[in-house]
């Protein structure tokens, strides 16, 4: 993060209106300008606040003048040896007219010794009052206020507010108004490295809370916190004692695999047991919301639990919701028992394509220009990784050019070739976004096959790993790969998401799509290769890519299985999680919105499954962070591929993963659809074959309307 960004953050907008039924007492009023810059700030005596009460509120009326770069108020002690226990410098923007603070035990105690200094930049103070408070219990809180933590940002507290935590405490941050990918980052103010022993976490229910150790003891009473993150309202910093909770054991187990279909409306249940000597009431909440966090209801009940008693308690929703992702954030006592998304007739889920008039004409173009930059496949054997019945090979090709001119781009893969002689099917496999790598620091290495221990079912595949541009093999020196090969290649892209963002023409997906093209042509360019026979699955970007290949190659697939797939329904997909709409927005640029998701509608799997109708079967992780179930079965459920040949497989607990069967089931599934090709020869058409022509072949009539393999007397036909 930059100093900009850290200076930013650290002012945030905090303006809340005052209750109209509380009582308020005028401790100051003037107009005062307040400008730390120039000495200008007002100090007022200790005896203004000898009625302060704990829980009351201090509301400043200011004039927001903005002749600042940074305006803000802080509230310094009138000794000035520091910020005002419990009171965080808060960012001022225009409109604003009043700033809250809620006064804590330590603040009294501060403002009630010292006095206060209201200090600043780019602001007027016209007035401060006294709202009378609550009368709650406050004694764990060293803060409480209202801070809207937006998109990595925060805010910070004083060191002074942690004076007294302890080892073994519980640090306990309290939140509200959780938008979509909710994280809460506990930060160092140094250098807003992390917070020792505090690792970011996604949040639901009301707190999260972390256990104080001497590394995060030592930075707290030292520099203070600074509560950061996406998407949620901080509310309150707490410290407790283990000794004053009285928690419930809690679990929520899986029931229905989350997925509730036709008529069955979602239940949930809620395994309790009390370990104390004593009754305890558990007050049960569960908050159901859209997987955007929209509120959908809220269900409630109250159990009684005897001591050492333990119960299962099922909590049903009155009515069966839309097809949608859905959230169940549920707490017992305030206490999370488990937060998780569902689905409800998740293949109804409505995606609706958003091709732009141009996009079929768009892609058509693009294979065009790939059609005319020559294969040019050079193979060099890996001694290392190849047996007796497959060799293994890197490949290396020609592809498209990064935009509509220049040289073509060398893109490599390795491939796994029976040796017998035979036709073979094939197995392509696509990869993921290749993050694992930094250059000068740990490098994953490539996935290569190693076909030396083949067994006998293995050996009848053709397998192709393709490293499309930039990524994997072409991102890689000869050290961080072991196919023995002494030769560096370099990712010149930089952030593939971002490169040539907003420029279809040039956009690095445009090019990686194409590549995806390209390695079916060199797999159907082999002889050992049975054309009929090709399949194809990845996961997550390597997701993506087996849809676009399925849509866009003239080889048509006979089965794919891409599993928790990136680059769907992007205008959903970034209202749910921060990445790769961070970068998204980082690169907008003068686009508007609708622009930009107008640009990346060429790229999205949902308006590209549209053309495919091969058999699908795909995996998703209903708990998935990073390619959401909502998005990653866009292209699912937009596919035209009967309802027969289309499976799919929910795994519940999962985030951004398969289960450890996924690849017998995607084998099984491509077995289910392999044809028997014993017996059947090929014959040729010639290379400028037209559309609609009629042809004589041996004796045969074929007429070709479409590109595509047909078999035509025991003879296999492509066009």
């Amino acid at each position: 993060m930059t100093t900009k960004m850290k200076k930013v953050a650290l002012c945030l907008v905090l303006q809340l209106l005052l209750a109209s039924s509380a009582a308020a007492t005028t401790i100051w009023t003037g107009s005062e300008v307040i400008d730390w810059y120039n000495g200008k700030a007002l100090q007022l005596s200790k005896d203004l606040f000898v009625n302060l009460k704990e829980g009351d509120a201090l509301v400043f009326g200011i004039t927001f003048t903005g002749n600042t770069d940074w305006p803000q108020i802080s509230l310094v002690k009138g000794d000035w040896s520091g910020t005002v226990s419990g009171a965080a410098n808060t960012g001022l923007s225009d409109g604003m007219t009043e700033v809250k603070y809620y006064v804590l035990s330590d603040m009294m105690a501060d403002l009630q010794a010292t006095g206060l200094i209201v200090s600043g930049c780019g602001f007027i103070l016209n007035s401060i009052e006294q709202v009378d408070g609550d009368g709650g219990d406050y004694s764990h809180a060293v803060w409480i206020g209202e801070m809207v933590i937006g998109n990595w940002n925060g805010f910070q507290i004083s060191a002074s507010a942690f004076s007294k935590a302890q080892v073994g405490q519980f640090l306990r941050i309290k939140f509200k108004d959780l938008g979509a990918g909710a994280i809460l980052s506990p930060r160092d103010p140094d250098g807003w490295g992390q917070l020792p022993d505090a690792e970011n976490v996604e949040i639901a229910g009301g707190y999260h809370q972390y256990v104080i150790t001497a590394a995060m003891l030592e930075v707290l009473q030292a520099r203070g916190l600074i509560v950061g993150g996406v998407n949620f309202t901080c509310i309150a910093v707490e410290l407790w004692n283990a000794d004053e909770m009285r928690p419930l054991t809690l679990s929520v187990p899986v029931t229905n695999n989350w997925v509730y279909e036709g008529s069955s409306v979602p239940s949930f249940t809620i395994h309790a047991e009390n370990p104390h000597n004593d009754a305890v009431i558990a007050n049960i909440e569960v908050r159901v919301t859209t997987d955007k966090l929209a509120p959908v209801t809220t269900l409630k009940k109250t159990v009684t639990l005897a001591a050492g008693s333990k119960e299962d308690i099922d909590v049903t929703m009155a009515e069966m919701p839309a097809p949608g992702i859905y959230k169940a954030a549920i707490t017992v006592n305030e206490d999370l028992a488990r937060a998780f998304f569902f689905a409800v007739n998740p293949t109804q889920i409505v995606s609706a394509p958003d091709k732009q008039d141009d996009f079929d004409n768009y892609w058509t173009q693009a294979k065009e220009q790939l059609a005319q930059v020559p294969i040019n496949a050079k193979l060099t054997e890996i001694p290392s990784k190849s047996g007796t019945k497959r060799k293994v090979y890197l490949v290396e090709m020609q592809s498209v050019a990064d935009g509509l001119t220049g040289e073509p781009v060398i893109v490599r893969g390795y491939y796994a070739e029976p040796q017998d002689g035979k036709k073979h099917p094939v197995i392509m496999h696509y990869q993921g976004y290749d993050s694992e790598y930094r250059p000068g620091g740990d490098s994953a290495i490539p996935w290569c096959i190693d076909t030396r221990w083949d067994s006998d079912e293995s050996a009848q595949f053709a397998e192709f790993i393709l490293s499309n541009r930039g990524q994997s093999i072409n991102n890689r020196p000869a050290s961080g790969r072991d196919d023995g090969i002494n030769e560096d290649f370099t990712n010149i892209y930089g952030d593939w998401f971002a490169y040539e963002f907003g420029n279809k023409d040039s956009y690095y997906y445009r090019g990686a799509y194409m590549d995806c093209v390209r390695a079916i042509d060199f797999i159907a360019s082999r002889e050992t290769t049975d054309v009929q026979n090709i399949f194809a699955e990845g996961q997550s970007q390597g997701g993506a890519f087996t849809v676009a290949a399925a849509a866009l190659t003239n080889h048509p697939l006979d089965a794919i299985a891409p599993a928790i797939t990136f680059m769907g329904d992007f205008p959903d997909y970034f209202q749910l999680v921060s990445w790769p709409a961070q970068v998204a927005f980082a690169n907008q640029g003068t686009m508007s919105d609708d622009e930009m998701y107008a640009f990346l509608s060429y790229f999205d799997t949902k308006n590209l499954a549209t053309g495919i109708t091969c058999p699908y079967i795909t995996s998703i992780g209903l708990q998935d962070n990073v390619c959401p179930p909502h998005t990653n079965i866009a292209p699912y459920n937009n596919c035209v591929t009967p309802a027969d040949d289309k499976q799919i497989v929910f795994n519940p607990e999962l985030q951004h993963a398969t289960n450890a069967q996924w690849y017998q089931m995607y084998m099984s599934f491509f077995k289910k659809y392999m044809k028997d090709t014993t017996g059947i020869n090929d014959i040729s058409l010639p290379n400028n074959i037209e559309a609609g022509a009629i042809y004589n072949l041996n004796g045969m009539r074929i007429t070709q309307p479409t590109k595509g393999i047909y078999i035509v007397n025991g003879k296999k036909v492509i066009l």
